[in-house]
């Protein structure tokens, strides 16, 4: 393992794999970070790689160079879903802490076998649900505790977007795609985030099938202590991202709230019975947020149990979800 980062040592960044959300989002935000450095860029596609790397001042190498590289602390994975497992465990073997795109793997027994190979040898594995480290999340849930809306009675998210582009991995049920993998982390997360009860009973789940992977799905459950869990997901829709407080005397709605850009304010809607209001929440970006906290963690030596059952509680979440829908494809 290489030596720990600190707090006068940046955390040393390598990045396996040269997807659009790497060069998009995370490239940039590493580049923004004060407590992060760019190390390398690997990638199937060395040309691309070559072209990241001379963008960003890094090295280009191949993907198990870049796990044997000592300057590299914490390997980011953005690859097709399918591989997430396989390389998370070869990052661990070598010793990197990993950062890996949601779903952190396809199932519950995948992702047990991340979270145990890095408890065993005391590395992080975080699951990138970077959404929650954007402060606006805090703010609403002490609203909820101020009783903003009164009692709390349930949460209702939304998330949809139109088709992924032909021939990509999200198409390719193979490697993993399909909305539900791509997509159940905002909702479940934001369950485990605001609401007070594990989740009891699902009481449906109507799944869309399309060509062997999950098109759409719409659920509901309750938790443990009665509050009510509904969800919606899909693919080839016109895009939506939100989530609804639901109480006693009100609701709060959140628009834009999984995937705001990181110059832009989310625009939060409070109805209530003596009137309504609109608050526009400061813009933070949320993937520079997320890089920070984790080199925090690691400089501060956590021992990581809070992010490793973050993991395995929404991966267990997801699995009765996909099984109640049903893991055969339906005529669509």
């Amino acid at each position: 393992m290489t030596t720990p980062p600190n707090q006068t040592r940046p955390l040393g960044i390598g990045v396996l794999g040269c997807a659009d959300i790497a060069v998009r989002r995370f490239l940039p935000a590493v580049l923004a970070s004060s407590k992060a450095r760019l190390i390398a860029v690997a990638g199937r596609d060395g040309h691309k790689a070559s072209h990241l790397a001379r963008q960003y001042q890094c090295a280009a190498m191949g993907y198990r160079e870049l796990l044997q590289t000592e300057q590299v602390d914490l390997v980011y994975l953005p690859l097709p879903n399918y591989l997430h497992e396989e390389w998370a465990l070869e990052a661990l073997k070598q010793g990197k802490h990993v950062l890996c795109e949601k779903p952190l793997a396809l199932n519950s027994a995948s992702v047990e076998r991340i979270v145990a190979k890095a408890e065993a040898a005391g590395l992080l594995a975080f699951e990138n649900i970077m959404y929650l480290q954007h402060p606006q999340h805090g703010l609403i849930k002490k609203m909820i505790a101020d009783g903003t809306v009164g009692v709390m009675t349930g949460l209702n998210c939304v998330f949809t977007i139109p088709a992924p582009a032909a021939g990509t991995f999200r198409l390719d049920p193979q490697q993993g795609g399909g909305a539900f993998h791509d997509l159940n982390r905002y909702p479940l997360s934001a369950a485990r985030f605001f609401l007070k009860g594990d989740l009891a009973e699902i009481v449906h789940c109507d799944a869309t099938w399309k060509n062997g992977m999950v098109e759409a799905m719409n659920a509901k459950a309750i938790t443990a202590t009665g509050e009510q869990f509904t969800f919606s997901i899909a693919f080839g829709q016109p895009y939506r991202s939100f989530y609804e407080i639901l109480g006693t005397q009100g609701t709060l709605r959140l628009e834009r709230a999984f995937t705001p850009p990181p110059d832009h304010a989310c625009r939060l809607e409070i109805y209530r019975h003596d009137g309504n209001e609109t608050i526009f929440m400061p813009a933070h970006d949320h993937f520079l947020l997320t890089i920070d906290h984790i080199a925090a963690l690691i400089a501060g030596g956590s021992d990581y149990s809070v992010e490793h059952e973050h993991a395995r509680s929404l991966a267990r979440m997801a699995d009765r979800f996909f099984q109640q829908a049903g893991a055969q494809e339906r005529p669509s």
